[in-house]
């Protein structure tokens, strides 16, 4: 029987999620990137969905989210 591997391409294997930025509660959206970071995960991305006001901005959820935690990566996912 042959062992398919998948290549890594020199790349190191991360984990993590995607949040809802929901405007109508932001603390909690924070809330689930500390525990995103506590459960150990290395990502936390925001979808970024222009002219949605049911939606925080991305770029300042971001900047709130990397000030609130110590070692997740936050980065902005596009939903065309």
């Amino acid at each position: 029987m042959e062992v398919l591997t998948m290549p890594d391409c020199g790349q190191e294997l991360r984990f993590g999620t995607s949040l809802t930025p929901s405007a109508a509660d932001p603390a909690a959206v924070v809330e689930f990137a500390l525990v995103a970071e506590w459960a150990g995960l290395d990502l936390v991305t925001v979808q970024d969905h222009l002219y949605q006001p049911r939606f925080l901005d991305t770029w300042t959820l971001l900047t709130w989210i990397a000030a609130r935690t110590e070692r997740t990566v936050s980065r902005e996912t596009r939903a065309d």
